[in-house]
């Protein structure tokens, strides 16, 4: 007589190795779809460094502006490596008479004067944006602050 046991079983390690063929699946599925969000969450950050570099570039180029300190400012818009930034007026915070020089009637003696700048840039591209607030101080001839 024969064993109906075997007859039973002929099925299941067909129906166990599906279940762990779809379970491996949905694993590597879950990777790819993790490492694409991670390489877009990257990317993100990396373009936002680019416009934040940007607008500390133009801030400084704005600083080495002389007609950017005057008693009568005007706002700046540049452009670094396609990203447009816009200066806005400077506003001075602070004026102090400076220390080492002698007040001599009928000349103007120095000031330090401190400013403070805001520049914002957008990427047209991705549509990341920075703004950044720079202060400034500045040794400069007397009444130049308003």
């Amino acid at each position: 007589m024969m064993s109906k046991t075997p007859r039973l079983q002929q099925g299941a390690t067909l129906l166990v190795s599906l279940i762990m063929l779809v379970v491996l699946t949905l694993f590597a599925v879950a990777g790819f779809n993790l490492s694409s969000i991670n390489l877009k969450i990257a990317g993100n950050f990396q373009q936002q460094k680019n416009v934040e570099m940007a607008v500390q570039q133009a801030l400084t180029q704005a600083v080495s502006i002389v007609t950017t300190f005057t008693p009568t400012p005007t706002a700046l818009s540049i452009t670094v490596e396609g990203i447009p930034v816009s200066v806005s007026l400077p506003a001075c915070l602070q004026s102090v008479a400076a220390t080492g020089y002698e007040l001599n009637v009928g000349t103007d003696t120095p000031e330090d004067n401190v400013w403070e700048l805001r520049a914002v840039g957008t990427d047209p591209l991705g549509g990341a944006t920075a703004a950044i607030t720079q202060g400034v101080r500045l040794r400069m001839l007397a009444n130049n602050c308003p």
